[in-house]
């Protein structure tokens, strides 16, 4: 990039969310976003919108009216049967809001995404739910076709319980996810991505919550996510780049 330059594309603009650019790349961007408007809308624009998910999921946001004392554990009554259907009527406009939410938008910065849907895992998504090895074989064949990647160590790191991989899409690029259960039945994802940019060591971050480590190697992004022991995800994320 030039010195004084103020054009990014998506893609560009995607990394520097995820923290994927160099100080100097990073440093271009910011500028950039503080002196043109149009620079910092769109960055605006393809960050997941974590706060309104949150806000998105507080009731009292909807003015949703409280149960009175006096009706608590009464018979049904008129002004009652009010007050349930205004609960229900609230708790429909929080799941469209949820389901709005949680639905990426075009270019979002793929770590973000991915972190609003591994908020969605419990123990029991995963726990009896062991992929047939045929199935895994083949899944691992395509990963490896397409990001050159042999993961077949990656379903054996000790510390992390193998249940299912799956390759996904996100904005139009293909995304691959190896699902475990760690020890205490924490629900943990590795995910690889293309990406661009140069190389990258781990770097640690938290998400809704969930410790996060990402790292990119010869073009392709790495994120393990799930918990919120941060020391325990950097250690299993040690593992894993150990075998990749």
């Amino acid at each position: 990039m030039s010195e004084n330059r103020t054009s990014f594309s998506d893609e560009e603009l995607t990394a520097y969310l995820d923290g994927e650019l160099d100080k100097q790349e990073a440093a271009q961007i910011k500028a950039a976003a503080k002196s043109d408007a149009a620079v910092a809308a769109r960055l605006d624009a393809l960050a997941v919108p974590m706060k309104l998910l949150k806000l998105s999921m507080n009731p009292a946001v909807l003015d949703a009216p409280a149960l009175p004392a006096h009706l608590a554990g009464a018979a049904p009554s008129p002004s009652r049967g009010i007050w349930v259907a205004s609960a229900i009527a609230a708790s429909f406009v929080i799941g469209v809001a949820v389901t709005n939410f949680m639905r990426p938008a075009p270019n979002t910065g793929w770590i973000a995404t991915i972190a609003s849907y591994q908020a969605l895992y419990v123990t029991e998504t995963l726990d009896g739910a062991t992929q047939p090895p045929a199935e895994t074989a083949q899944v691992l064949a395509r990963a490896q076709d397409t990001f050159g990647v042999d993961l077949s160590e990656a379903l054996s790191v000790e510390g992390l319980d193998f249940k299912r991989a799956q390759m996904l899409g996100l904005n139009g690029s293909p995304l691959l996810q190896v699902a475990y259960l760690a020890e205490d039945g924490t629900p943990m994802a590795l995910c690889l991505k293309s990406v661009s940019g140069p190389d990258r060591g781990p770097k640690t971050t938290v998400m809704l919550d969930m410790a996060g480590v990402s790292w990119v190697e010869n073009g392709i992004g790495y994120l393990l996510i799930g918990g919120g022991d941060t020391a325990k995800t950097e250690a299993l994320s040690s593992g894993l780049a150990a075998v990749l």
